[in-house]
């Protein structure tokens, strides 16, 4: 069985303008599955709160199918999800919702799917400690994709991988913390999430304290993380 800490928290700048926190995640940790799933609801969009959390569901929804399979590929749950997503909105105007969308993904046959749809980060350390980094696809001004904004298949950052194994740590966030972090630091911070918060009673109320207490001056988007290893 897998292990899991996430927290979301509200950004100071949407708490001064009374907005409420854009991003969502969600996590499925199973003895022969797992999933979790990080998005950032765009925050100019009106509807990228529900958007965000539409998402989350809908790569559950389609997880849930593409698992049963052991020729699903990454492209699969995709094509799955991105529908889901659609009916999951109902009658909210999808551009009004835009969301990225980050997914890991195991099925039951000991294969694993990376999935990133827009900015933020999806890195993995290893029993060793050595991370990696699953690079993401941006346009050449810098600007990001979106479910609710128009991509096609290939803007997805996909890849096939191995199922987390003992020891291994993964490390999902939206850009209100993936920005202010230093790639040399991603071990340290697993480490801590895994040997401190994991040792505590509430350890999602500690991290939303520390995301809340964020040590970057003048940080100010919502902020996700979401830890899931393998005791």
């Amino acid at each position: 069985m897998v292990r899991v800490v996430a927290s979301s928290v509200r950004g100071p700048a949407h708490a001064l303008d009374g907005m409420p926190c854009q991003d969502a995640w969600l996590a499925m940790p199973d003895s022969r599955a797992a999933l979790a799933v990080v998005c950032d609801g765009m925050g100019s969009r009106s509807r990228s709160r529900e958007g965000a959390r539409a998402a989350t569901l809908a790569a559950r929804d389609a997880w849930r199918l593409w698992k049963r399979s052991p020729a699903g590929s990454a492209e699969d749950l995709v094509r799955l999800l991105e529908p889901a997503w659609r009916l999951r909105l109902r009658d909210v105007p999808r551009h009004e919702a835009a969301t990225t969308c980050i997914v890991y993904a195991e099925d039951d046959h000991g294969r694993a799917v990376y999935a990133q749809l827009g900015d933020g980060l999806l890195a993995r350390r290893d029993a060793h400690g050595d991370v990696k980094t699953h690079p993401s696809k941006t346009d050449g001004f810098g600007l990001t994709h979106a479910l609710g904004t128009p991509h096609t298949l290939a803007d997805w950052s996909l890849a096939m991988a191995a199922p987390l194994a003992q020891g291994e740590v993964l490390v999902l966030a939206t850009d209100g913390v993936s920005e202010d972090l230093e790639p040399r630091r991603l071990g340290d911070l697993a480490r801590w999430a895994v040997d401190e918060l994991g040792l505590l009673l509430r350890p999602g109320v500690a991290l939303a304290r520390e995301l809340r207490n964020w040590p970057v001056p003048h940080h100010r988007d919502d902020k996700t993380l979401l830890v899931m290893w393998k005791p």
